[in-house]
């Protein structure tokens, strides 16, 4: 009597360690993240938990992967860009980083994590941020020294100031329970005085930052 062999489904590493990454941030935006367990990720994927352990330590080890994955995309996009000064690339690296920050998965996640008063979490995600981020900003700032558009002398201490500002225009573009800002007057003026801070910190020139309104989510 012969039997019939069991077939197994082989994926490239990369697309299951995708696969993980797009369920869990399902799982997280549709549960919320305390709610969400492992075993809950992989029931979904349909794999064991040692696949899960292979690719991830743990279920905030999946999270900050995926913050990671979304920051990592920007950072190419923006070091892509071609034929613009450094402010416009300054420019567009703020707008894009404030667009994910606000209504990206970075920000849906952000907007879950505050709920569940993930505070130390939410700390060590932007400071993950901040050290992806840093080498493509110290680029731009030394380019846009070079071509005269800005004057820093301590690279590295300004970006922390700069992480500050955008902090700060973040948690006031969503004042409202975690809710959007929903006057855009009101969001207009804080992108303004935000663009303002912006460029004294990199001693820019007055109105070469502008900062753009984005889309907003439905609550």
């Amino acid at each position: 009597m012969e039997v019939a062999a069991i077939s197994r489904v082989t994926k490239d590493p990369l697309v299951r360690q995708a696969e993980l990454m797009d369920t869990a941030l399902d799982l997280f935006l549709a549960l919320g993240y305390q709610k969400t367990t492992v075993q809950d990720i992989v029931k979904k994927v349909n794999v064991a938990q040692g696949t899960f352990y292979y690719y991830f330590s743990s279920k905030e080890a999946i999270l900050e992967a995926i913050i990671e994955r979304n920051v990592k995309n920007l950072v190419e996009e923006v070091h892509s860009l071609e034929k613009i000064t450094g402010i416009e690339k300054l420019q567009q690296f703020i707008n894009r980083f404030y667009k994910l920050s606000y209504i990206g998965e970075p920000g849906l996640l952000g907007k879950i994590l505050y709920k569940e008063k993930q505070g130390l979490l939410i700390n060590k995600l932007w400071r993950q941020t901040n050290i992806i981020t840093t080498p493509l900003l110290t680029s731009i700032i030394e380019e846009c020294n070079k071509q005269g558009l800005t004057n820093v002398t301590h690279i590295k201490e300004t970006l922390w100031f700069f992480g500050g500002i955008m902090g700060a225009l973040l948690e006031v573009s969503s004042p409202l329970e975690y809710g959007h800002e929903s006057d855009l007057d009101i969001v207009r003026n804080k992108l303004q005085i935000s663009a303002n801070l912006f460029e004294t910190l990199f001693g820019a020139p007055a109105g070469s930052i502008k900062l753009e309104v984005p889309k907003l989510v439905k609550e």
